[in-house]
């Protein structure tokens, strides 16, 4: 029996729900839950699908507002809508089974070890991460607030980090619950630009066809130096 929406008032979940019932569009999903934009043939390798599957597929999810699309000279390239929409797609994470991380190969394993949420670094280094910020005084986590802690100032400036994030009231953090984790990491304005240092520094390294970060041997360095996190803390495997 049909149903008629004209004078409904409630959210179209069903809309986001259709959009999300696909295995292909869920791994396109998760490719740009990477917080990059990518091209239909390069969704479509990750997705393990033609090109014209892809068109068919990225046409729903931004129809169900889950992506944007933006052209630049020959190639049209897609990306999360914003971050409201890749904060719920890791909560909805938080829902689906996770037996199979345990038998993941390396190459998922350091997609569990360290990765981006989008545009922030997520996994065990964030959890960590977070826990470190907090011990520190640099960030003053209580229930489900963030604010800056009594050494955040100095924080800034010692990472080079100040001008990276704007003067705002708006709150410098928040949390996000890890969905591999089940703890919570740091999202927000003070994130992103941690994680685009790490990045810019050669901290981090971003990994060919997947979310992980690769931890360089100066970013070992670097967490333990700015987060008291060792080298066995973060990893407990040789790192030389």
């Amino acid at each position: 029996m049909a149903i008629d929406y004209g004078m409904a008032i409630e959210p179209r979940l069903d809309i986001v729900g259709a959009a999300l019932a696909d295995p292909s569009r869920s791994r396109i999903l998760c490719e740009l839950m990477d917080g990059r934009a990518f091209t239909n043939k390069e969704l479509a390798c990750a997705a393990g699908i033609t090109p014209q599957t892809t068109t068919a597929h990225l046409k729903q999810l931004e129809q169900a507002g889950l992506t944007s699309s933006v052209r630049s000279g020959r190639h049209v390239y897609h990306r999360i809508r914003n971050e409201d929409v890749a904060s719920t797609l890791e909560c909805l994470s938080l829902l689906s089974p996770t037996d199979h991380l345990n038998r993941a190969g390396n190459s998922q394993k350091d997609t569990r070890l360290a990765r981006s949420c989008y545009n922030h670094i997520a996994g065990q280094l964030g959890v960590m991460m977070t826990k470190a910020l907090a011990e520190r005084d640099i960030l003053n986590i209580q229930n489900d607030t963030v604010t800056r802690g009594s050494e955040y100032e100095a924080f800034l400036t010692d990472l080079g980090l100040r001008g990276m994030i704007s003067e705002s009231d708006k709150p410098v953090a928040k949390l996000c619950l890890d969905w591999t984790e089940r703890r919570h990491h740091i999202s927000g304005p003070f994130a992103i630009a941690l994680m685009q240092k790490c990045l810019d520094t050669g901290w981090l390294v971003r990994r060919t066809g997947s979310r992980a970060l690769i931890i360089t041997p100066s970013g070992y360095n670097a967490f333990e130096r700015w987060f008291d996190l060792s080298p066995e803390d973060v990893y407990p495997v040789k790192t030389g």
